[in-house]
């Protein structure tokens, strides 16, 4: 955090663990926390919910907003098209310019509500796979920040999982008192996680890692 006196954030809130691990984070270093989610093209509602459980547990205000025309790539392409390049199991669920989308969306809201930052969960396997969640892009975007607010400072994006990966963020997430049974990691739409995808995997390797038991 920097000398300003403004130590409001926002949170961007997913419902999984990264971004819950973040919204305690922010809240652990004494800023006047806010959480943000976006309800994107047919987000499934246990990841609305789970962003409301850990928002509700947290004691913070969640502010929603509703993005329909924001779109996974298999809203778009269908589930094996080959512009996804490659077989990796992560490619459908892939949100064509997701972060200059949401992170402009937070710095809408920051300008009028005079949040000085912006928190965002991405951890070392986002930006190994995901370009647009690299230190070198949220610089970028951090950049136009300053060169368009009117009306405050500009809101400035901060990474404070950018150099752990998944176990590193679960044994920071157990040292904050994350309350990780509300997070929800699946990439499905199903009511139970189906224990197959990407997100269902690496939960659930980390969490036998650590002895963890709940779902």
């Amino acid at each position: 955090m920097s000398n300003n006196d403004n130590n409001k954030a926002i949170v961007l809130l997913s419902g999984g663990i990264d971004s819950a691990t973040c919204l305690y984070w922010a809240k652990s270093k004494g800023y006047d926390t806010y959480a943000l989610t976006i309800n994107y093209y047919n987000r499934w509602i246990k990841e609305i919910e789970a962003s409301r459980a850990i928002a509700r547990e947290a004691g913070v205000q969640l502010k929603e907003i509703d993005a329909p025309f924001i779109m996974e790539a298999f809203n778009i392409y269908g589930y094996s098209n080959p512009k996804y390049k490659s077989s990796d199991a992560r490619w459908p669920f892939y949100i064509p310019s997701k972060n200059i989308l949401f992170y402009s969306i937070a710095a809408h809201i920051a300008e009028y509500i005079n949040a000085r930052w912006i928190i965002g969960g991405h951890i070392k396997e986002d930006m190994l796979f995901f370009k647009d969640a690299s230190k070198e892009y949220i610089d970028t975007i951090n950049w136009l920040f300053k060169q368009g607010f009117m009306l405050s400072e500009p809101a400035e994006i901060i990474l404070p999982l950018a150099d752990l990966d998944k176990l590193g963020v679960v044994r920071l997430a157990l040292e904050l008192n994350v309350p990780l049974e509300y997070t929800w990691s699946c990439h499905l739409r199903v009511d139970e996680p189906c224990g197959k995808c990407n997100g269902c995997i690496a939960r659930q390797e980390v969490f036998n890692i650590m002895g963890i038991k709940v779902r």
